[in-house]
């Protein structure tokens, strides 16, 4: 019987130990884990009281129709402040991440900024740096944010390449298709480590809606 007793108390307490090695090392990857120069960590890093479960600040809203089609919508953002661009954004609130993908179902934080603003004619490339040098823009300075602005960050520090980019919301909101949260939402902007710069993008599509 001391026997038996001994054994379970042996593999319990394995059991426990192998537990508690796992949340150090989840624990360690949340916490800042480094990673390869130019590997975009899309938001995996994050600050603040931001957790895993933290729902979308616009909570229940998935990705509607209007993201899910090529749909152009008019460009009356800029006169609107942004509120067109925010709106086709939060559209997509919902979709799933993936890193390096671009599907309707699946996004990366490149691939959502990409498709909200293709709404409106603008083609963006799929590489962070590409949309931070894309022309017609002008750089934004953090305290002159405005709805509709496109946010980058460097989470490995100011020197290392830009890792994340989101869509400005307006109220130091976010929304990003974000690697830490599995899914696009509207978070805290504060939440992501490294704000690197903004940029205001000239939109292309100035006519009417068309499919």
């Amino acid at each position: 019987m001391r026997r038996l007793t001994s054994a379970s108390s042996t593999v319990l307490g394995a059991a426990t130990l192998a537990s508690i090695l796992l949340l150090l090392v989840l624990e360690a990857s949340r916490a800042g884990a480094s990673f390869p120069a130019g590997s975009p960590s899309q938001g995996t890093f994050t600050e603040g009281r931001a957790g895993p479960n933290e729902p979308s600040l616009v909570d229940g809203i998935g990705p509607s129709g209007s993201g899910g089609d090529d749909t152009m919508v008019t460009a009356s953002a800029r006169a609107s402040g942004g509120d067109d661009v925010v709106r086709v954004a939060r559209s997509y609130i919902g979709t799933k991440y993936g890193f390096g993908t671009c599907t309707r179902s699946r996004m990366s934080c490149t691939c959502f900024t990409k498709k909200t603003f293709a709404k409106f004619g603008s083609r963006l490339p799929t590489s962070e740096d590409g949309q931070w040098s894309y022309e017609p823009s002008r750089k934004v300075a953090k305290s002159e944010l405005r709805p509709g602005d496109v946010v980058f960050f460097k989470e490995a520090g100011r020197k290392k390449p830009i890792t994340h980019v989101g869509i400005y919301s307006g109220n130091g909101n976010l929304i990003h298709a974000s690697r830490y949260f599995g899914k696009v939402v509207e978070s805290k902007m504060s939440y992501i480590k490294g704000y690197s710069g903004a940029k205001r993008l000239k939109l292309a599509n100035r006519g009417r809606a068309r499919r």
